[in-house]
């Protein structure tokens, strides 16, 4: 999620019209326009934003054949965007992801305002001894980030379908100067954690969750679900807390950051 200001004074003094999108698949359900809108309404600029359906390995040829000035990017393009990027910001560089690019003298430049989407919503978040993170995508590396500057003594769990890309996961947070390790799927790993951070789509590790709902003990620490569409999610539900943080928090933050 990001805006883009640069020149915005000089777009409604000729009346120039900016377009930019958000790309990803599946795309339907993106929030990204109704937040984009309302920000470049208040702010009078005349910018149109809209949502592309692009699936993996199709970024570069979707980008060759549109006129947009940047894009925001989703689920399963951060690191095709990363990877396409002439220049990076300080996030993307350390993720090895990216979900903005923009063009900049002619060139894509990519950023990364993940990072900080995740920080702020862990505001309220007291320091989790353990952390379990269950996914091993580009959402997972940027949530590593945020953690190894809000939360660096917290010890890393991790819950991966694909065991090559949990065990590089693993490897990027050691880097980090974490400890860290493969879990298995089951209740008894989500509910050892103090933080849950669940960074996969929505409808993933249904049994998992169908599992943690079945346990009668109360759920003592904190959920993060990066999916908001539908919500409540499975993992909300099977959580039966207060304690459960939105994907929505992270979206809106991100759209804050980028509006500074």
């Amino acid at each position: 999620m990001w805006f883009c200001f640069v020149s915005g004074s000089e777009r409604i003094r000729t009346g120039m019209t900016t377009s930019y999108c958000v790309v990803g698949s599946p795309i339907e359900h993106s929030l990204s326009p109704v937040l984009h809108a309302a920000a470049y309404k208040q702010l009078g600029l005349d910018i149109q934003y809209d949502k592309q359906e692009v699936v993996a390995g199709s970024l570069a040829d979707f980008l060759d054949s549109r006129t947009y000035s940047g894009v925001s990017v989703t689920m399963p393009l951060k690191q095709e965007a990363f990877a396409l990027a002439d220049s990076h910001d300080k996030y993307s560089t350390a993720t090895g992801v990216a979900n903005t690019l923009f063009q900049a003298k002619g060139a894509w430049s990519a950023a990364n305002t993940d990072v900080y989407g995740i920080t702020q919503a862990l505001a309220t978040v007291t320091a989790p001894k353990q952390t379990l993170i269950i996914g091993s995508g580009a959402t997972a590396r940027s949530a590593l980030v945020a953690l190894s500057e809000k939360f660096p003594e917290t010890a890393i769990a991790i819950i991966s379908r694909n065991e090559n890309n949990g065990q590089e996961l693993v490897a990027f947070a050691e880097s980090y100067g974490f400890t860290a390790g493969i879990k298995p799927a089951n209740s008894e790993s989500v509910l050892q954690a103090n933080l849950v951070m669940s960074l996969v789509p929505a409808g993933s590790f249904t049994e998992l969750w169908s599992e943690v709902a079945k346990v009668e003990n109360p759920k003592t620490g904190t959920l993060f679900d990066v999916a908001y569409n539908p919500w409540p999610s499975k993992a909300a539900l099977a959580w039966d807390s207060d304690r459960v943080i939105s994907g929505i928090e992270m979206l809106i933050w991100q759209a804050i950051e980028q509006v500074q």
